[in-house]
């Protein structure tokens, strides 16, 4: 029996580096999907990231992470650098399970004479395949510390928010979300339309085309029910994008049970039943004890699921404060959000506007705008014996709230009688300064109550906007 040699190793490798073959009268001409509103703002990450750090591309299955991977080594070899400097690797090949990261990186280098300091950018895919990664890659940088090393991973980031530093400094963290109601616009090519040609003055306007509402509005619920993948975009953009691949395609790919294992979850099958339940209830309060019963799960093995669904940037789960904006000590109870709300449509069906389950997948979409910027650490929700609301975020300086919201997609507080007594109250016994908004279906306006100002704002338009807000965007550039 033949077995794999290191130079059948290598011929794999030049096959997913095609640039090494570039000679300098080669005609560079990439052809490259469109490109994440996130791009610029991780070209400068990988580019300016510390030398003595491993940067972690960090995002679900399917939101674009090798794609956007391959379009960096594109950038660097447009701006100049050398073809044969560059180095990349999906570690999901099967013929490189045989063999560590440094024996791969270190054929490449032989092969092109790389020393000890040569500059060096180095791609790892789907690196979470490999035990012990992390330690490997600390070894390979102190080996190589003029090399620029990207591992992207799909679960098991050692955070779950851009800008995290982990590992004493070792690691940096760059997180993909799914796409942002912003980049859905732009791939299906609407936002102009909606909005008008860009205007950099006025970045911080949520100014709409006039009746252009129910149009955005329709796009707004294709994007809960479908958009929040490209590839479910790129399929078709035309009516309803893609309905196949979201039935088809992200249940079998994103919940991916490989993952699951790699992190001591050895029964998917119940893992899948949790997942689901979840899903069901994304945007609800939920406890441990009733989550627990429902799902016939220990409580300890409960926790591990969380947090694994978690780290593979399945769901996201909001803390609760009480009606002054405290912490619980003890967290028995918290909101579940799924990452992207297509993904409700890929477990049971998509949602009709007039549905009345169809708001808390609006909220879920909200949320997911804010997904790994350093923002979301910032949100919660509050309820107690009475009362609620639906989601704020908090000053981290002073622990007060600073936007307070409330969810209104049938635009109940638009009827006679109708008043948000809730919110105005917790908005007196915290923070009267706080920024207040109902977000509606279809109403925006300014409002007051026992002094309290409140903007009535259309969810769609506000889920659009909510990245260009200075005072809650803290994100990753992509207005």
């Amino acid at each position: 029996m033949h077995t794999i040699a290191d130079n059948d190793l290598f011929h794999r490798l030049a096959f997913d580096n095609p640039w090494w073959e570039f000679k300098a009268e080669t005609r560079i001409k990439f052809r490259n999907p469109p490109k994440r509103a996130f791009f610029p703002a991780f070209v400068e990450a990988a580019e300016t990231t510390d030398k003595d750090n491993v940067l972690v591309l960090a995002g679900p299955l399917r939101a674009g992470k090798t794609v956007m991977m391959r379009q960096m080594v594109a950038h660097l070899v447009e701006k100049g650098a050398k073809p044969t400097s560059i180095f990349y690797c999906n570690m999901t090949v099967p013929s490189y399970t045989a063999a560590d990261l440094s024996t791969l990186f270190e054929m490449f280098c032989r092969r092109y004479h790389h020393g000890p300091d040569a500059d060096l950018y180095v791609f790892y895919d789907e690196v979470q395949y490999v035990k012990g990664w992390q330690k490997a890659l600390v070894a390979l940088k102190k080996m190589r510390p003029n090399a620029r090393i990207v591992a992207a991973v799909s679960s098991g980031s050692p955070a779950i928010t851009t800008g995290t530093v982990t590992d004493d400094g070792q690691f940096s963290v760059f997180v993909l979300p799914p796409l942002t109601f912003l980049e859905f616009l732009r791939f299906r090519e609407s936002e102009e339309k909606l909005f008008g040609a860009p205007d950099a003055a006025e970045t911080n306007s949520m100014a709409l085309r006039a009746n252009a509402l129910p149009a955005l509005n329709a796009e707004f619920h294709r994007y809960v029910n479908f958009g929040g993948f490209l590839e479910g975009i790129v399929m078709s953009k035309e009516g309803t994008p893609a309905p196949t691949f979201i039935r088809d395609g992200v249940a079998d790919r994103v919940l991916h049970k490989d993952l699951a294992s790699l992190h001591g979850v050895n029964d998917a099958q119940e893992l899948n039943r949790l997942f689901g339940i979840l899903a069901f209830n994304t945007a609800r309060e939920v406890t441990m004890d009733d989550l627990a019963k429902a799902a016939k799960i220990a409580k300890n093995t409960l926790r591990k699921y969380l947090d694994y669904l978690e780290s593979a940037f399945l769901i996201r789960r909001l803390p609760r404060v009480d009606r002054d904006a405290k912490r619980f000590q003890r967290a028995v109870a918290f909101k579940v959000y799924l990452t992207a709300p297509c993904l409700y449509a890929a477990l049971f069906a998509p949602v009709a506007q007039n549905d009345q389950f169809f708001q808390r997948l609006a909220e879920t979409a909200l949320v997911s705008q804010w997904l790994g910027s350093a923002a979301m650490e910032n949100l919660a929700y509050a309820s107690w014996r009475g009362g609620a609301v639906d989601l704020l975020s908090l000053d981290p300086a002073t622990g007060k709230p600073d936007h307070v919201y409330e969810i209104d997609w049938s635009n109940r507080y638009g009827k006679p009688g109708k008043g948000p007594e809730k919110l105005v109250g917790f908005v007196e016994g915290t923070n009267r300064d706080a920024i207040s908004y109902i977000l509606t279906g279809g109403i925006a306006r300014p409002a007051s109550m026992r002094g309290i100002d409140i903007t009535l704002a259309p969810l769609s338009l506000y889920t659009y906007w909510v990245e260009r807000d200075p005072t809650m965007r803290d994100y990753h550039g992509t207005a």
